[in-house]
């Protein structure tokens, strides 16, 4: 018994040596995203690292021993925060008002990070006892990429969602525009000529247009830590890795570097019971159930009169009982077979086998958990990612897109029957399983290949030299500018040779004619 004691306790001391200090800063208030970076740090802290994070959800989970948090302040939290309202159908410019909403809400962002008291005591704690690591989003609040300067720590970047254009160049990551849709843009990699043609100006004028957030995040980190810190740029291509919540599976197939790492579902933890009451509701629903949730941003309650009704009329057509997440559970006019919640935990409703199908507004937290249930998925994007996130659905035959601005009771209702055919229900088992079928679970990759950055990061293994080189040399303009060159240098050459001979002979034809004459 004490010979057992000891060896737990050895185990324990050995466990707390071999850790690292890891530094998190998340910036951005929204919560879906703190929601793709908390099951990561917390992670790491059950792997025996200890984890410092500053992010304007702390608490978010149980307390560990190895996880200390801090909270950033100057912004409001990002919940419920969008009224249905203010959306309309989707036009080529929303491209570039969303671009710069990004771009004015990352800059508000750094400006209250960087002037965060919380900022002021990582930094005291770093001279303390330094950390080995930084953690942190890439996004649009490049500013935090800064203190992996001032700290003199590898960086790891975590994108919640698809990769920005302005992304792949800092990685080395190869991107056409051909067949790799914009996060800004609403297509699938299977594109016409129109859709490429668009997608080509979009993405290469958003990564001209973020050299201007760049200069800003430049401005406020000189502010903060003086003039001696690099462009924010330099400072993102020494990124040693970056995960990012997408799969093949769902986003398509693409080509990645090995400081690449695809962590899609890293925030879908295990099952856990059902609510008493609603899970009554989920097993008697022999009939089926179709699950709403329009996500944690937008508020459903603040649904246009006109397509509200459309919606509800529309339910009232269907044989599935409807469990809708809505903020008022008060709501009245529901129909008889639509039953109101203020919250649902999306994840463990989805994966009830009598769960059918799901109208989403095709958030990727919610799309993912769809895929990962096998449910096929009925899209109404607003915004944002959600257009890229329905059409990788559609691509993979597991989804259906419902346009916002066609909204009526029969389109609606077409659009839940064609979610409910066996074709796009046999598409999304089969798409769920090769999500599901991975070596390691996405947590345990996201763990594992910090830890790896930990143990071989110095030596810059998986760095892609292609992050270092300019576009000129990158793109082989330089090679192109010298071929084109010598192929000119050789038709020039040709011509004056052809004129020469050929010349020649009509001169001496034209002689001996003239000779002829006479």
């Amino acid at each position: 018994m004490a010979s057992g004691l000891v060896l737990v306790l050895l185990a324990a001391l050995v466990q707390a040596g071999s850790g690292h200090r890891i530094l998190g800063l998340f910036g951005h208030p929204g919560l879906s995203h703190y929601k793709v970076f908390y099951p990561i740090v917390r992670g790491l802290a059950e792997a025996g690292h200890e984890v410092t994070v500053v992010s304007y959800f702390p608490g978010l989970g149980e307390p560990h021993t190895n996880l200390t948090e801090y909270e950033f302040k100057g912004q409001k939290v990002v919940t419920n925060a969008f009224s249905m309202e203010d959306f309309s159908g989707r036009t080529f410019m929303d491209n570039f008002k969303e671009f710069y909403s990004l771009a004015m809400w990352g800059h508000e962002t750094c400006k209250a990070a960087l002037s965060s008291p919380a900022l002021d005591q990582v930094l005291a704690e770093h001279r303390r006892t330094p950390f080995d690591l930084l953690l942190t989003e890439f996004f649009s609040t490049d500013c935090l990429l800064g203190l992996s300067h001032v700290l003199r720590l590898p960086l790891v970047g975590i994108s919640s969602c698809a990769l920005m254009p302005w992304h792949y160049d800092r990685v080395g990551l190869p991107d056409s525009p051909g067949y790799i849709p914009s996060e800004f843009s609403t297509f699938s990699e299977r594109m016409s000529f129109l859709e490429r043609f668009e997608n080509w100006f979009v993405t290469r004028t958003t990564k001209l247009l973020y050299r201007v957030v760049e200069w800003n995040d430049n401005r406020l980190l000189a502010g903060r830590f003086g003039e001696g810190v690099p462009d924010v740029r330099d400072i993102a291509r020494n990124t040693s890795l970056l995960l990012v919540n997408q799969h093949y599976t769902l986003s398509g197939a693409r080509p990645l570097v090995p400081a690449v790492v695809e962590v899609g579902g890293v925030h879908i933890g295990p099952s856990k019971p059902l609510a008493d009451d609603l899970q009554r509701i989920l097993d008697d629903a022999k009939e089926g159930v179709l699950v709403i949730s329009f996500g944690s941003i937008l508020r459903a309650s603040t649904l246009p009169a006109a397509k509200r009704e459309a919606l509800l009329s529309a339910l009232k057509r269907i044989p599935l009982k409807v469990i809708w997440k809505w903020e008022d559970e008060n709501a009245k006019d529901m129909p008889k077979n639509v039953i109101v919640r203020k919250w649902l935990p999306q994840r463990d409703v989805l994966c009830h086998p009598n769960v059918r199908l799901f109208l989403s507004h095709g958030g990727l937290l919610g799309v993912s958990e769809a895929v990962h249930c096998a449910v096929p998925v009925v899209v109404m994007p607003i915004y944002g990612d959600q257009f890229l996130n329905a059409m990788a659905l559609v691509n993979r035959g597991m989804g259906v897109i419902m346009h916002y601005d066609k909204i009526d009771p029969d389109y609606v209702h077409g659009c839940i029957q064609e979610g409910l055919r066996k074709e796009v229900r046999d598409s999304a088992v089969a798409v769920s399983a090769a999500f599901r079928h991975r070596t390691l679970s996405p947590l345990e990759q996201a763990v594992w290949s910090i830890e790896n950055v930990l143990t071989h990061g110095s030596r810059r293994l998986e760095k892609s030299y292609g992050s270092e080189v300019s576009m000129a040399v990158y793109y082989s303009w330089d090679v192109i500018f010298v071929f084109g060159a010598m192929i000119l240098a050789v038709l020039v050459s040709m011509r004056k040779g052809f004129k020469i001979v050929f010349g020649k002979k009509c001169d001496v034809r034209g002689q001996g004619s003239k000779v002829k004459r006479s």
